[in-house]
């Protein structure tokens, strides 16, 4: 039974990516893996608990990375990491962000989850960042509230990065590593000298 459902949430996931979420019918999803369409809805009752099992698969990917950065101790680096790795998930689910309003205005469920987990978000970019001060990385505040305005500006930067690649970009797929780039680049006006010369560093590392 799980791997039927991974079957359809596999096509569903293939057929979102390809012709947005409220161009598939459930019909089409079944007749493209060959089932009935009451085989699927007995397994996934409509498409928004299709798009809630999807989403949960990016999450369950976001632990994975944070697990593996849990252990490096260079912070910037596990910055670099986690941004590296989250915007290929991302893409590879990109319907969902193409996506994004339409989905959670449809999913009240799965809009009040994203909220949730943006505030989880929140709180542990403003670990990193304190963590990055005390190691000299970053410089303190200018002024008050300074760094939740940049935790503001990537989150809104994460939320849109793959709309602007479908529409900018000759070959999105190829241009994660720039939009993973661009991102980090609202990190450069708060680092120390240490930090940026850090930063160089790992831009070099990550081909980016």
């Amino acid at each position: 039974m799980e791997n039927i459902k991974l079957k359809i949430l596999d096509q569903a996931k293939k057929l979102f990516n390809d012709k947005g979420v409220s161009n598939v019918s459930i019909r089409e999803i079944a007749r493209e893996i060959g089932i009935s369409h009451s085989n699927l809805i007995y397994h996934f009752k409509d498409k928004n608990l299709l798009l809630t099992h999807l989403h949960q698969q990016i999450l369950d990917a976001a632990v994975e990375i944070n697990r593996e950065i849990s252990k490096e101790e260079n912070t910037l680096k596990s910055v670099f990491i986690s941004t590296v790795k989250g915007f290929k998930i991302i893409y590879d689910f990109r319907f969902f962000m193409i996506d994004f309003n339409s989905i959670l205005l449809e999913n009240k469920e799965l809009h009040q989850q994203i909220k949730e987990i943006e505030a989880f978000r929140y709180n542990l970019y403003e670990v990193k960042i304190a963590k990055m001060i005390d190691e000299e990385i970053f410089r303190n505040e200018v002024y008050k509230n300074e760094y939740a305005d940049l935790i503001s500006q990537i989150r809104i930067f994460s939320d849109y990065w793959v709309s602007s690649s479908q529409v900018y970009e000759q070959y999105p797929q190829s241009s994660i590593k720039k939009y993973a780039r661009l991102f980090l680049c609202h990190f450069r006006p708060f680092l120390t000298p240490k930090g940026h010369k850090m930063f160089i560093q790992l831009l070099s590392e990550f081909e980016l």
